[in-house]
């Protein structure tokens, strides 16, 4: 009998692959390399996790009302632990999975780059948090008294700056390695260049913080050894400039935003990018870990310094908003005031240099107190930030308008609150001095609504984003960059095949304007 080159579909078949089932839809996501689906998930455990840290947050608060009235001999403990889940648990993977879902898709990339890599940072990153928020309850996290608690809080802490580490890693091979044809680096979209600048201080400022974590598990310290450990080794990242780092990526999406809102090109892109980079300089804060390095004369021009490329970014926004004809959102509007928080942030800064010179006799504030008005400053920006990045690009995220009653709620509530918090702990550092009890249980009370106002908005945005899945309705928006080229909502493995030679940083418009440059 002869041997014929093909097979019929049949015979090619075995009967092992016929058996062979389809996986199930959590067997999906468990092993999805698709770059949305996992920037989603960042996403909405970000705004839970954030939320629940606030909660965390305002019940110190309410302890200090009730002058210790249940919290015992915990509030300290809790309320640092409360301020590392913040940046660590909410903002920080919240602002990565921004990033995750939407750079890929404004370089018009089908996937983010170690697609896989990514899959892996997610849930190593939940599965940590979840065992750092156990840890918190049982006495642990940070600053903890009991001893298999705080080794738990201690290795589940740095597990979860190295997931967060591997995902800085994606986005910022995305952005360097991913681009189209034609497209420079001065010309990415904002959030993809802040995203990268962001990556890069992520990966320097998150590796000093694990070597600490290592050598607390290495040491095989105690509760009080960590406790040490986690003072000098890392309570630098809950204050000045390293604190600034974790919002880098604020700044690339109220540029985006404000371009969308008012459909005009902003005239220098390469001074944007000057101001973000700036901003990156003066937040590298590893090198000021040790006291030592406090009121020196290069601490004090890094906290007065950032101020410069706030300010600039601001001026920015101002005068596009004032040159065009901006359609006023949800988005706009939380995005600029996460650029203002970020300001209290550099105004705290500037009290903390004041307060330290002449050896701390000139002003006198509380060192522990604006180290935390910093941390709520610029957590509150990212949680802004994060938020309009949300519903900004709520039509590829979610797959509809972000404008529900929801994401309208979400504004006041994110606003005060953000607000509220900093400016009470900025004040509260002040006005209490060397542990003084002024107006102690008024000062409680603030701090506990404007956390728990923080807490309710970054849960209104989460509800805000559910929604907008339930309600596919709405306008295609006329963005200026390519991620709007995409089908909403958008998913991974969908490039685009005809994808014109990029000869601006705003191709769409280009498109539309018929101004495209010959290659």
């Amino acid at each position: 009998m002869a041997l014929t080159e093909t097979r019929s579909d049949t015979d090619a078949t075995s009967a092992g692959d016929r058996a062979r089932r389809a996986p199930s839809a959590v067997e999906q996501l468990i092993g999805s390399g698709d770059h949305t689906s996992i920037g989603r998930l960042f996403i909405g455990f970000g705004f839970a996790l954030a939320s629940l840290s606030l909660t965390l947050w305002a019940l110190t608060g309410v302890d200090a009302l009730t002058d210790n009235g249940f919290l015992g001999s915990r509030p300290a403990q809790l309320a640092a632990s409360a301020q590392v889940a913040l940046l660590f648990l909410g903002i920080v993977p919240l602002l990565l999975g921004v990033a995750i879902a939407v750079v890929p898709l404004q370089l018009g990339s089908p996937s983010i780059a170690f697609p896989r890599a990514a899959t892996l940072s997610f849930w190593t990153w939940l599965l940590s948090s979840g065992i750092f928020a156990v840890s918190i309850a049982l006495d642990g996290g940070v600053l903890g008294g009991d001893e298999t608690a705080a080794k738990l809080g201690n290795v589940s802490l740095g597990a979860v700056l190295v997931a967060l580490s591997l995902g800085a890693v994606c986005v910022a091979t995305t952005v360097m390695a991913h681009r189209p044809l034609g497209m420079r680096l001065a010309w990415v979209p904002g959030l993809s260049w802040a995203s990268l600048v962001s990556a890069a201080l992520l990966l320097v400022t998150l590796g000093s913080a694990i070597a600490h974590t290592v050598l607390g598990q290495v040491g095989r310290m105690g509760p009080a050894a960590l406790a040490t450990n986690f003072t000098d080794g890392l309570g630098w990242l809950l204050r000045g400039p390293a604190v600034f780092v974790f919002a880098i990526p604020v700044l690339g999406i109220a540029i985006d935003v404000v371009v969308t809102a008012s459909g005009r090109r902003f005239a220098h892109t390469d001074v944007l990018q000057l101001i973000v980079g700036l901003y990156a300089i003066l937040a590298f804060g590893a090198w000021a870990q040790l006291p030592s390095a406090l009121n020196t004369a290069l601490w004090t021009l890094f906290a007065f310094g950032i101020t410069v490329p706030i300010l600039g970014l601001l001026g920015a926004i101002g005068d596009s908003l004032r040159q065009g004809k901006p359609v006023v959102s949800p988005a706009l509007i939380l995005s600029i005031v996460s650029v203002l928080l970020l300001m209290g942030a550099a105004v705290t800064g500037w009290v903390q240099s004041l307060s330290l010179a002449g050896q701390g006799t000139l002003f006198g504030a509380s060192p522990a107190t604006l180290a935390s008005a910093q941390t709520a400053f610029v957590a509150g920006a990212a949680l802004l930030g994060g938020a309009a990045a949300s519903l900004h690009w709520s039509p590829l995220l979610w797959g509809g308008p972000g404008n529900s009653v929801e994401g309208r709620l979400t504004v006041p509530l994110l606003v005060l609150g953000g607000g509220l918090l900093g400016t009470t702990l900025l004040v509260q550092s002040v006005v209490q001095l060397d542990g003084e009890t002024t107006a102690f249980q008024i000062f409680g009370l603030l701090v506990a609504v404007g956390a728990g106002l923080l807490a309710l908005g970054g849960l209104s945005a989460l509800v805000a984003a559910m929604r907008a899945t339930e309600d596919p309705a709405g306008e295609p928006v006329q963005g200026l960059t390519l991620e709007w080229s995409f089908p909403n909502p958008a998913g991974g493995g969908i490039g685009l095949p005809e994808l014109a030679r990029v000869t601006s940083p705003y191709p769409l418009l280009d498109a539309r304007e018929g101004t495209e440059d010959k290659p």
